[in-house]
């Protein structure tokens, strides 16, 4: 298997869905679902559960011609991109992890 695009509790934008009406949300991976047939894949791929991160975005599923909108729902790895917050973001965010973070970051041993 390649290596997986998300982890649990990632940000993560959808991509290059089968369903348009899915591409562009803004998702977060709360758990993995694991191997799961996908209506255009041969094989099972590897699926998360995610839940939409904002008040209007949607997942849509095909069931047989139906289509269903949810806020959680799996998403496959395939259609998942991490969103890589800013350089420095956790340092200005939250003041108490600055020196433990900026140690981190230094380029003295």
């Amino acid at each position: 298997m390649s290596k997986l695009n998300c982890s649990i509790g990632d940000l993560a934008i959808t991509v290059f869905c089968n369903l348009p009406e899915n591409n562009g949300n803004i998702v977060r991976v709360t758990s993995a679902v694991g191997l799961n047939e996908w209506a255009g894949f041969e094989k099972p791929i590897f699926t998360w559960e995610c839940e939409i991160a904002s008040d209007n975005g949607w997942l849509v599923y095909d069931f047989d011609g139906y289509l269903e909108s949810k806020k959680v729902g799996p998403v496959p790895d395939k259609y998942l991109r991490r969103l890589t917050p800013p350089k420095d973001y956790l340092l200005d965010e939250f003041e108490d992890s600055e020196p433990i973070q900026a140690d981190l970051f230094s380029n003295n041993p």
